[in-house]
């Protein structure tokens, strides 16, 4: 939870209006009451983006991502709410209070901070090598035999560590550097047995590791010949953690959220190849498994991932590691495969980056291509083989949450593997008969459907929602929408409704969107007469609720005694309930 007032937040919202702030990063054209552009969130040639100015909320109808002006931030920048909203309040002069912080606290700021200045200047003094020290030339000669020019090498903040012990230690002594604090953060060793340091990186060309707003996090090592260990990492430090961390994260924000999709490697080079090839939406893994933390990234920039491991024994384990994670979180992801002979830095330079993008077409879904995998491999014509393929499909099945995609595949792999779905069932743990879902009432959408038209007139029209107010927001609205109804009417009461205040209080993020869908359009309102809509609406809830009643009356007529009293009760209620009907008509 944020600690900034809830005061402060709303006057950032209203010192930077949702349509300044999102103009200072796209195009937008005037549209009737909103303004329209191209989605920065998803590839779209149409423009699907609405910005309602009035309303202080955006939203995409294109790929469903809604919010104010501080959840477009946040989207833009990678930042997590109090940054945005302290990234906002910096721009428009709005002064975030901040409480003194605790000595631990204190301590923990400095040294992130101090962290970060000597992580740049190693960065400096390696790239300032490769550019144009004498020491470096093994490097740029590396590089031009692998067709990496220096436009490339800048981008990447790529540079060479000498083949010295001392090159480094020496530059940040004279930069006055805690060598201690280097030694945290790997640059430099402690020599054994004797005072004094020695430089990690010796005779390799590195790669800059950054964090999502392009800060020097740590470097990645890598020799220029056969020699071991081909590549040496930063380890793990107070600004850099490897299981949160992505390369390339920094340069593929803007491709993800334009592609709404990211492509995950395993290597530095072949993330280079991939983007200097125009995929521009690549990460790769910094020497370690993918992990939680990395799916939900990656979920804050795009909505779907290929993944790009390579064929071997590793490369698949590495896969189906990640497949798990991305069933548990329901996160769409597909495996492109490259030639077995290949990784993508070879195919790409051989065939060109025109010859990859049929690759990415041809990606199958993630299990689907781990089942098919085990299918080649595995021979399932005996009981044996049968048993062992169900045992290893079986875990990774129950992780699909759709039960649609679950059970079309079920219905493949038993056709594949030539079992009895209902063995398949009861090895994955699902019923083989699971009880059918209950029927909603016909009237169900419908008075969903009114419940909503009387939310975006109470969002329109200030005499809606005192009627709402006089007449009882808990007589109108089912539970799903009494909440923001009665935010709606409190918000009222004390002053002009702040829309994005009122939202904020919804806790669902998947209900927020769809929320944001419905309130940033309302031109189909504009002719209404607001009061008879509201009694139309009024009616319409009222006639769902009478025939829920019938419906309930007469099962229970079903059950009960002709002869008792209770029989003639309900057909005088059920007449009662007809004729009032009759009169909504």
């Amino acid at each position: 939870m944020s600690t900034i007032p809830d005061e402060k937040i709303r006057e950032v919202r209203e010192r930077a209006p949702i349509l300044q702030v999102v103009s200072d990063y796209m195009s937008l054209k005037k549209s009737g009451a909103n303004y329209q552009g191209v989605c920065p969130f998803h590839g779209e040639k149409t423009a699907s983006f609405n910005v309602n100015p009035a309303r202080g909320i955006f939203h995409c109808f294109g790929c469903g991502v809604g919010g104010n002006s501080i959840d477009f931030v946040m989207r833009m920048e990678g930042l997590a709410f109090p940054q945005a909203v302290k990234f906002l309040a910096k721009k428009v002069g709005v002064e975030i209070p901040e409480r003194e912080l605790t000595r631990e606290e204190k301590r923990k700021v400095d040294e992130q901070e101090q962290a970060y200045q000597i992580n740049e200047l190693a960065c400096e003094f390696y790239r300032r090598v490769l550019e144009s020290d004498e020491a470096g030339a093994a490097g740029r000669a590396y590089l031009e035999k692998r067709g990496v020019d220096r436009d490339t090498a800048a981008t990447y903040r790529m540079g060479f560590a000498p083949a010295g012990w001392d090159n480094l230690t020496g530059f940040l002594r004279r930069k006055g550097i805690p060598l201690d604090a280097a030694e945290k953060l790997g640059l430099l060793r402690k020599r054994e047995g004797k005072d004094g340091y020695y430089d990690t990186f010796r005779n390799r060309l590195l790669f800059t590791i950054a964090d999502l707003h392009g800060r020097a996090i740590g470097f990645g090592g890598r020799v220029m010949d056969d020699s071991l260990p081909k590549y040496i990492n930063s380890p793990e430090s107070i600004v850099y953690r490897k299981s949160e961390v992505l390369f390339g994260i920094d340069l593929a924000k803007k491709g993800m959220r334009e592609k709404g999709s990211a492509i995950v490697v395993e290597g530095y080079f072949d993330h280079l190849a991939l983007y200097r090839a125009g995929f521009t939406n690549v990460v790769a893994t910094c020497g370690t498994a993918l992990t939680q933390p990395h799916v939900k990234l990656l979920r804050r920039y795009a909505d779907r991932a290929f993944m790009l491991f390579d064929g071997d024994e590793a490369g698949r384990k590495a896969t189906v590691r990640s497949m798990e994670l991305f069933l548990e979180e329901g996160f769409p992801a597909r495996v492109v495969e490259v030639p077995a002979e290949d990784d993508p830095d070879t195919f790409i330079n051989r065939e060109g980056g025109a010859a990859f993008q049929p690759l990415l077409d041809k990606a199958l879904p993630i299990f689907e291509s781990f089942y098919k995998g085990l299918l080649k491999r595995m021979d399932v014509r005996g009981v044996e083989g049968k048993v062992a393929f169900v045992n290893e499909v079986s875990p990774r099945l129950q992780k699909i949450a759709d039960p649609v995609e679950r059970g079309l595949y079920e219905k493949e792999i038993c056709r594949a593997v030539g079992i009895d779905r209902a063995m398949l069932l009861q090895k994955v743990g699902i019923p083989a008969r699971p009880q059918a879902p209950r029927p909603q009432p016909k009237g169900a959408p419908q008075q969903a459907g009114t419940e909503e038209v009387l939310l975006t007139l109470m969002v329109k029209y200030p005499d809606v929602v005192l009627r709402v107010r006089d007449l009882g927001a808990d007589k109108l609205f089912s539970a799903s929408h009494l909440k923001l109804a009665q935010a709606i009417v409190a918000q009222s009461e004390t002053g002009d409704l702040d829309l994005p205040l009122v939202l904020e209080q919804i806790e669902s993020h998947e209900e927020r969107s769809r929320l944001y869908s419905l309130f940033v359009e309302d031109a189909h309102l504009e002719d209404l007469d607001p009061v008879k809509a509201f009694e139309q609406c009024c009616q319409a809830l009222e006639r769902r609720a009478l025939k829920g009643g019938g419906k309930t009356l007469a099962r229970e007529l079903a059950t009960v005694d002709p002869d008792s009293p209770r029989y003639l009760e309900i057909l005088s209620e059920l007449e009662r309930l007809r004729n009032k009907k009759s009169k909504l008509l």
